[in-house]
């Protein structure tokens, strides 16, 4: 998929996954999130794990929509620089929006740079066999 078509995907979803590092481990968490300007931004708590995860670090956001039987659908996988958004950009994000489906108390917006962009479908091919495309 183009860049544009991965964009175009991000922009129609509202609920993704980040993965971060975690006390040395991969972690993956959904959160609710929106493309603002160059940027994936989601809400979180200031003092959970995420926001410390997030402090100026390379982590993966990936939105994905999949037929149940894995027959058709598509991927994308952001990698960029997450950080905490402060001052105006902190406003700009407030501005949009951005709820949280997870609770009170996530009050600081955290935006992940579009640095790599990829995006794969799935596609059922003629003789039935599941193919990638990327």
């Amino acid at each position: 998929m183009s860049r544009e078509q991965c964009l175009d995907r991000l922009r129609a979803h509202a609920v993704g996954r980040i993965a971060v590092t975690h006390q040395a481990l991969p972690v993956i968490v959904p959160v609710n999130y929106t493309l603002l300007g160059s940027s994936v931004v989601f809400r979180t708590e200031p003092d959970g794990m995420l926001a410390r995860a997030c402090q100026n670090s390379v982590v993966a956001f990936e939105v994905d929509d999949l037929a149940a039987d894995g027959s058709k659908g598509w991927s994308v996988v952001v990698v960029g620089v997450a950080e905490p958004l402060t001052g105006s950009a902190a406003v700009r994000a407030i501005e949009t929006g951005l709820v949280s489906a997870a609770g009170d108390g996530r009050d600081l917006f955290v935006a992940i740079s579009l640095g790599q962009v990829t995006g794969r479908a799935v596609v059922a091919a003629t003789d039935g066999a599941m193919a990638l495309s990327s």
